[in-house]
C-alpha cells in the first residue's frame, strides 16, 4: 500500500476501536501519505456545535503526533454535500506514485 485515508465520523466519538486497529495498522506499514477525512461536518454544523467538531479535529491531530501520521492533513468533509471532495483530490493527486 502506498497511501492510506482514514476515514473519521464527525458526529461520533474518537476514536472509535477499529480506528485505533487501522492507525496501528499504518504505524506497523509506516506508510509516508495518510489523509485523515472528518466526515459528516455538515451534520455537526447545522446543530452549530463547532465545539465538538473543533475538539474531535484536536484529539486526530494529538493522536497522530507520534509515528507515520504526524504530518498527515486532516480535512473536515461533507460527502454528501461534497464539501472539499476537491481538496481530497488535490492531496490524492500530490502523492507520488513510487517507482517498482
Amino acid at each position: 500500500m502506498d497511501a492510506a485515508l482514514l476515514l473519521v465520523a464527525g458526529n461520533q466519538t474518537y476514536p472509535q476501536p477499529q480506528t485505533r486497529e487501522h492507525l496501528i495498522a499504518v504505524d506497523i506499514m509506516k506508510l509516508e501519505h495518510i489523509i485523515v477525512l472528518q466526515n459528516k461536518i455538515d451534520i455537526v454544523m447545522k446543530d452549530k456545535n463547532t465545539t465538538q467538531c473543533k475538539r474531535q479535529y484536536e484529539e486526530i491531530k494529538k493522536s497522530l503526533s507520534s509515528g507515520t501520521g504526524q504530518s498527515a492533513p486532516i480535512i473536515p468533509i461533507s460527502a454528501q454535500l461534497r464539501y472539499n471532495i476537491d481538496v481530497v483530490v488535490d492531496y490524492l493527486c500530490r502523492i507520488p506514485i513510487p517507482s517498482r
